[in-house]
C-alpha cells in the first residue's frame, strides 16, 4: 500500500487504560529498533510495530502489555519497497523487505555504529558495506513439525513465535536449496522417525559437491528409517545425509560425495553441522579484509577459527599460523588437512573459559578473532594487556563487539577501520570486520609489562 509521500506529524498517543480490553490507537513510527521493528511512543513508553517505516502513521491494535502493536491500517507515510517474497510478514526470516534501498543501507550501517557510539567509540575509517545478493544464502536452518494425518510443516519460525511458517519459496536462498523445499517436506512426512519425534530441524548447506543435509531430531532411527533416508539422499542427489540430536554429534548415514571446501592451498573435509559463513560472497569480503590488514610474513593466531576459512587462504604469506577452536570435529578436520605443513597447526581450546594469556600472545604479530554471538570478552581482556600490535575482529553481533572494542581501546588499541558485511539479506542481522592497531610505543610498553 502506498501512502502520501510526506512525513506524518502528530503528538504521541496517550497511554491506554490498563483495565480495558483490546485497544486500537493511531501511532506515528519514529524510528526502527535493532530488530527492524518500527518504534512509536505512548506516554508510558515505546511500542514496537513490525513491518513499518519511520514517518508512517498506522492504526495499531495494542497487545495486553502495550509494548507491541499489530499493524491494522497504514494511514499515511513515505514510499515503501514492494516485498519480493510471498511469505514476508509471516515468516520470521526477513524483517526488512519493505525498506527502500537507501533506508535499508542506512539501517545496516547504523546497526554497527550505534552500539559503538553508546560506548563512546567510532572507527577512524568506515568502509562501504559488502552486501550479498539475493539467491546467495548457501545454508538454511529449517524447522519442521509433524501434524495429523501425515501432514508436515517445514519452514522458518514466524516472527516472535515458535509457530512454523511453511515455505516453498525463499528469495535469499541458493536455487539448489529453494528447489528442495517442497519435495523435502513431502518426503520427511513419510518417515516414522519424524512422526515419533514430532518436531525437529533440518540444516541444509550447499557445497561444491552438492547439498549436505543434517536432520536434527530427538529420536533414534530404526532400520526402516535408515533405508528411507538413504533413498531420500539418492532421490535428491545429496552429497551427504547425516542425522543427530540438537545437542550432540552427528552420524553420517550416507556419503555419496564428501563435502569439501578449499581455502587457498588447503582443502578441508567439512564435518556435518560445521560452522560456515552463510554466503560465499560474505566469506570473500571477510577474507579480503583479513588479507588487506595482514602484513606479509606475519605470525598469526586465528582464534575461534572454525574451519579456518579466514586464515588458511593466507597460509603461503605467513611465517606461522596457529588456529584455535573448541569444537572437536572441526579441530580434527582441520588438523588432518594441515598434515605435513610445519608452519601451521590446529589446537583445541575453549577460549571462553581458557583464553590465551598475554605471555602466549606475545608469540604473534596479529590475532584474528571470529567469536560466536556472545563475543570474546575474556580473550579481549587478555589482549588488552598483551604486546600484540594488531587485532582483526570479525563479529556477527554488534552489541558484544562494541563491548569488546571498548576493552581493546581501553587497553591501548585504536579502532582503525571497520567494514559492515550484510550476509543476512533483508533481516535485522549484520556482521562486521574491524582492524585494531597499537601505536609502536604502546606495543613496546605492553611487551615490557608482560616481560
Amino acid at each position: 500500500m502506498r501512502g502520501r509521500n510526506r512525513r506524518a506529524r502528530a503528538a504521541p498517543a496517550r497511554a491506554p487504560d490498563r483495565g480495558a480490553g483490546p485497544i486500537v490507537r493511531e501511532l506515528v513510527i519514529e524510528r526502527l529498533g535493532a530488530a527492524g521493528d518500527g518504534i512509536a511512543r505512548l506516554d508510558d513508553g515505546p511500542v514496537y510495530v513490525a513491518g513499518t517505516l519511520p514517518g508512517e502513521r498506522w492504526r495499531v491494535r495494542l497487545d495486553p502489555d502495550r509494548r507491541r502493536g499489530e499493524p491494522l491500517e497504514r494511514l499515511e507515510g513515505p514510499p515503501r519497497a514492494e516485498p519480493l517474497c510471498p511469505h514476508f510478514g509471516r515468516c520470521g526470516g526477513c524483517a526488512l523487505q519493505h525498506l527502500p534501498p537507501a533506508d535499508y543501507a542506512a539501517f545496516k550501517r547504523d546497526r554497527v555504529l550505534e552500539p559503538l557510539a553508546r560506548v563512546g567509540l567510532a572507527p577512524a575509517e568506515l568502509l562501504a558495506t559488502a552486501t550479498s545478493p539475493p539467491g546467495s544464502r548457501r545454508r538454511l536452518r529449517l524447522a519442521f513439525e509433524a501434524g495429523r494425518r501425515g501432514a508436515l510443516r517445514l519452514g522458518f519460525r514466524a516472527r516472535a513465535s515458535h509457530a512454523i511458517e511453511p515455505i516453498d519459496r525463499c528469495p535469499v536462498a541458493r536455487p539448489e536449496l529453494e528447489h528442495l523445499l517442497r519435495p523435502l517436506a513431502e518426503q520427511l512426512a513419510g518417515l516414522g522417525l519424524v512422526r515419533r519425534a514430532g518436531e525437529g530441524e533440518v540444516l541444509a548447506t550447499v557445497f561444491p559437491a552438492g547439498v549436505d543435509l543434517l536432520l536434527l531430531v530427538e529420536a533414534e532411527p530404526d532400520l526402516a528409517d535408515r533405508e528411507r533416508l538413504a533413498e531420500l539422499a539418492r532421490t535428491f542427489d545429496l552429497a551427504r545425509l547425516a542425522i543427530g540430536r540438537p545437542d550432540g554429534p552427528a552420524e553420517p548415514l550416507l556419503v555419496r560425495r564428501p563435502p569439501r571446501l578449499r581455502f587457498g592451498p588447503v582443502e578441508v573435509a567439512v564435518p556435518p553441522g560445521a560452522f560456515l559463513q552463510p554466503t560465499e560472497e560474505g566469506e570473500l569480503a571477510l577474507r579480503a579484509a583479513v588479507a588487506r590488514w595482514l602484513p606479509e610474513g606475519a605470525r598469526l593466531a586465528d582464534l575461534y577459527a572454525g574451519t579456518g576459512a579466514l586464515s588458511l587462504p593466507q597460509l603461503d604469506r605467513l611465517a606461522r599460523l596457529e588456529l584455535v577452536e573448541g569444537e572437536p570435529a572441526m579441530v580434527e578436520a582441520v588438523s588432518r588437512a594441515l598434515a605435513g605443513r610445519p608452519r601451521a597447526r590446529m589446537v583445541r581450546r575453549d577460549l571462553a573459559c581458557d583464553p590465551l594469556s598475554a605471555a602466549e600472545l606475545a608469540a604473534f604479530d596479529v590475532v584474528l578473532l571470529d567469536p560466536p554471538r556472545a563475543g570474546a570478552r575474556a580473550q579481549c581482556e587478555a589482549l588488552a594487556g598483551a604486546s600484540v600490535p594488531r587485532v582483526v575482529y570479525a563479529s556477527c553481533e554488534p552489541a558484544s563487539f562494541a563491548r569488546d572494542a571498548r576493552v581493546l581501546v581501553d587497553g591501548g588499541f585504536r579502532l582503525a577501520a571497520l567494514q559492515p558485511i550484510d550476509q543476512f539479506l533483508w533481516s535485522a542481522e549484520v556482521e562486521l570486520v574491524a582492524l585494531f592497531s597499537r601505536e609502536p610505543a604502546r606495543a613496546s610498553a605492553a611487551a615490557r609489562a608482560v616481560a
